[in-house]
């Protein structure tokens, strides 16, 4: 039987990205939230650019 297209890219999301959860302040939440919508971002480019960031101080 063969897969479906959500069993497919599942399998490829799981072998090629890791996910973690964290728990952050409201405030906190927001202000990224709007960081990134202001910036047409996701959270993982946003996530990218702060280690950037940090790394190059």
């Amino acid at each position: 039987m063969s897969n479906t297209s959500w069993q497919v890219k599942a399998k490829y999301n799981k072998k090629a990205y890791k996910q973690f959860a964290c728990r952050v302040k409201p405030d906190l939440f927001e202000e990224i939230n709007a960081y990134c919508e202001d910036n047409n971002l996701s959270k993982s480019q946003f996530l990218q650019i702060a280690i950037d960031t940090l790394k190059n101080k």
